[in-house]
């Protein structure tokens, strides 16, 4: 299931994720600079976090509060380099619980997510267009 949308209509994308992704686990793939953050900020601020919402590209996991403080992760495995280094964040404990889970640069990882996920697929179609595909995953 895809759907296109103007950056201008990231609500429209964001209903899409919420309304079709079966899974509080949610893997981002796609290039550099397509919006992948953007989208995970909008994400977090509808499911009531005020935090400030940025990539955790060098910390390589954010911690934000949703409604009722329910904990919400965000990790970017871009400058992950193995295994270990997701240990000592604790990540796989994290991955265990039934909160809010978005990850950006799933790839090289994937065979750690032994759970039911959702796959987000973004491309980009122009400067100020994107396609999402969704692929929900059942273990």
């Amino acid at each position: 299931m895809e759907i296109s949308y103007k950056l201008k209509e990231i609500n429209k994308a964001r209903d899409f994720i919420l309304n079709n992704s079966l899974y509080k686990l949610i893997l981002f793939e796609g290039d550099l600079g397509l919006g992948k953050t953007t989208l995970i900020k909008n994400i977090c601020q509808f499911l009531g976090s005020s935090d400030i919402i940025s990539s955790p590209t060098f910390p390589m996991l954010n911690i934000y509060l949703g409604k009722k403080d329910e904990e919400i992760f965000h990790a970017d495995l871009y400058r992950v380099d193995n295994i270990s280094d997701l240990n000592e964040l604790g990540f796989i404990e994290i991955l265990e619980n039934d909160s809010w889970i978005f990850v950006e640069w799933p790839n090289k990882f994937k065979n750690i997510f032994q759970k039911n996920y959702t796959l987000l697929q973004l491309t980009e179609i122009s400067n100020n267009e994107r396609k999402i595909k969704i692929i929900n995953h059942e273990f």
